[in-house]
């Protein structure tokens, strides 16, 4: 599918983007790229003892707001990210990549790629919102984002009937 990526100068970029093929998250996951784990912390009451369980056990909260994980969180989205959309990209011949895939399943090689191809998205001009336009774009044609799969399932799929109450 023809897309267009609005630029600031008026002149769209056009680009040619196919769906994700139906293994990419597998892929992922394979390869290393897993979403970072919340730290844990003990659980205190409002004196700052730690409250503990039946057994005497302390009890551990997960901490979402831990800034440490936050940015790797979103380090890990944005890798997702740029390597969907150069996958996306495959079918277009006019965009290329310097940096080369790994050939291997060595975690540390795919992190380093993602990071490359991201440097080379910024040193090309694109912004934060250039990255989610393609994302999203990539995420329709891939049928990853509810409505599409709200749409697509409803011409193979009939309609659960009403619970009685």
């Amino acid at each position: 599918r023809v897309v267009q990526l609005p630029r600031p100068t008026g002149e769209p970029l056009t680009l040619t983007m196919q769906p994700l093929s139906l293994g990419f998250h597998r892929r992922l996951r394979s390869r290393g790229l897993i979403p970072p784990q919340a730290p844990r912390k003990v659980a205190r009451d409002s004196t700052g003892k730690p409250l503990r369980d039946e057994s005497g056990l302390a009890v551990m909260t997960v901490d979402a707001s831990d800034p440490d994980y936050l940015n790797e969180l979103d380090l890990y989205h944005q890798r997702v990210a740029v390597i969907a959309i150069v996958e996306s990209l495959q079918s277009d011949a006019n965009v290329q990549f310097t940096a080369t895939a790994p050939t291997s399943s060595d975690a540390q090689a795919w992190l380093r790629y993602a990071d490359a191809i991201f440097d080379e998205m910024e040193a090309a001009g694109l912004t934060a919102g250039d990255l989610a336009h393609l994302s999203n774009w990539t995420c329709r044609l891939s049928n990853l984002i509810d409505g599409d799969l709200q749409r697509a399932t409803a011409n193979f799929s009939s309609e659960a009937p009403v619970a009685p109450t």
